[in-house]
């Protein structure tokens, strides 16, 4: 991939920047881009047919300042964008890959927080939630060797966080899983 030309995707690419990894149904990136309008998102998704169906509903609705990218995002984490670029980053509901052979595919691993430790602002923030509580404690057990520590959020959770697992979650009566972590 190559590096993205911020001042020819967004009109004011001087905003805050932030990066949704995996952004499915696009639920939070599109609330996050209405409620925060002074800010700029870019959301990556593997599966193509979703960010087509996900960029045509932000041209419908109107929003401006989010981009989509089809791929893995940790290769257009680390290839796309500038170090120290990023205010936030936001990771949901990843798979779990509940294999041991497998776990290799796991978004919150080392390889990728070192990534995510390049490409954020000093004091950025690594927002991640999971009702999967295996797959949590395999992500905190990642996020204790980085340098990255758990910060409370309690406004974040309970106010601006929306996804469409929730329901889910709560129907299945799984256990919720959450955290904001700030780079050091």
């Amino acid at each position: 991939m190559t590096r993205l030309k911020l001042e020819s995707i967004f009109r004011d690419f001087s905003r805050p920047l932030d990066f949704e990894v995996g952004f499915g149904r696009g639920v939070f990136l599109r609330h996050w881009s209405k409620t925060f309008p002074e800010r700029n998102i870019i959301g990556v998704e593997i599966r193509k047919s979703i960010v087509t169906l996900l960029g045509e509903r932000v041209e419908k609705e109107g929003i401006d300042n989010a981009h989509l990218i089809h791929g893995n995002a940790e290769i257009a984490l680390e290839d796309t964008l500038e170090d120290n670029s990023l205010d936030n980053i936001f990771i949901f509901h990843p798979d779990p890959w509940f294999k041991k052979r497998h776990h290799k595919r796991r978004v919150v691993r080392p390889q990728f927080l070192s990534i995510a430790e390049k490409k954020l602002k000093p004091g950025g923030k690594l927002y991640i939630s999971t009702d999967v509580t295996p797959l949590w404690e395999g992500m905190m057990e990642s996020v204790a060797e980085s340098n990255f520590k758990e910060i409370k959020d309690d406004h974040f959770w309970n106010d601006i966080y929306t996804t469409h697992w929730h329901t889910y979650s709560e129907e299945d009566k799984r256990d919720f899983n959450f955290g904001t972590f700030q780079l050091n």
